[in-house]
């Protein structure tokens, strides 16, 4: 039966670093591990760093939709992370690489913002829909339009990803597109439904995936945590060992789940939504999904070990 995971913080050096000695890959999540928004957490780039001095294999896994991983890449590097643009898993790119092997003919329509756009024009997928799209006509003129569009327009795929300038008209255009094309590529960035912050919520790609999925009552395939297919590839190609690699994350229903669908150890850090408590409640209410097997209260913390 699952246990309480082990608080790291009770562990001493040699322990610590008996513990990391037994993985050689480390997943590391971004946003409310590595940093918040542009703000660094402090001492993250130390440990992420001291792990690639050892010769881990580390990545970085993140379910952010609003940059590319050349971005992300940048973003990195500027925070003094050492990591190589090639080991930053993001769901732009996965979108990106994923059409580029099975959308051998026709268009993509994408709800999605620039960065999504800057992914799929990098490898020369033809897309459209991405920008402000409102109904400017009546609703019966519109759907009129659309069913042209459906029926021209050789639209064989729909893409899902975080859109500010999201509208009726882009679900009722995304809704058609697949409606009347059952072998219509349905895809989604991820499906994170909202970001909470201390004093607002802000929702998120997975609460415009879901309008999407409940129109056309049929499931996006995830490119995002926690679907296993994130890291299917690397696993296939041996890059991947699951029983020696570690899952960092801040998020239970997202990087725990993702490392326990891999078959990876979990680590959940106290940075993010999730903590001490709230472990201990999911462990109360037999939500043992949701239990990583350690926690520690940042993942600068281990800075001091090595």
């Amino acid at each position: 039966m699952p246990v309480v995971p082990q608080n790291l913080l009770n562990l001493n050096s040699e322990e610590t670093k008996k513990l990391f000695n037994s993985f050689q890959t480390i997943l590391v999540d971004c946003d409310g591990v590595l940093w918040y928004d542009d703000q660094q957490i402090p001492l993250t780039s130390e440990t992420v760093n001291a792990l690639l001095e050892q010769g881990k294999d580390v990545y970085f896994v993140t379910n952010n939709s609003t940059k590319t991983r050349h971005e992300l890449w940048l973003k990195a590097r500027a925070m003094n992370f050492c990591i190589n643009e090639s080991n930053i898993i993001s769901p732009t790119y996965s979108v990106a690489s994923y059409l580029k092997a099975h959308l051998l003919e026709g268009k993509a329509y994408v709800i999605g913002g620039e960065a999504l756009a800057k992914e799929l024009t990098a490898m020369n997928i033809d897309f459209f829909g991405t920008g402000p799209d409102f109904l400017e006509r009546s609703l019966s003129d519109t759907v009129e339009m659309v069913d042209k569009e459906s029926a021209e327009g050789n639209i064989q795929a729909v893409i899902v990803g975080f859109d500010e300038h999201f509208s009726y008209k882009k679900m009722l255009r995304a809704c058609n597109f697949l409606h009347k094309n059952e072998t219509c590529i349905f895809l989604a960035t991820n499906d994170n439904a909202v970001v909470k912050y201390p004093h607002h919520s802000v929702p998120d790609t997975g609460a415009l995936v879901a309008a999407v999925e409940t129109c056309v009552e049929r499931k996006a395939l995830i490119m995002g945590k926690p679907n296993r297919a994130v890291a299917d590839k690397l696993i296939n190609e041996g890059l991947i060992i699951p029983e020696k690699t570690l899952m960092i994350g801040d998020c239970v229903k997202t990087d725990v789940v993702f490392g326990k669908h891999c078959g990876f150890s979990t680590l959940l850090v106290g940075t993010g939504r999730y903590q001490w408590k709230d472990v201990e409640k999911f462990v109360e209410m037999k939500l043992f999904h949701y239990v990583p097997d350690f926690y520690i209260p940042s993942l600068g913390d281990f800075k001091q070990y090595f």
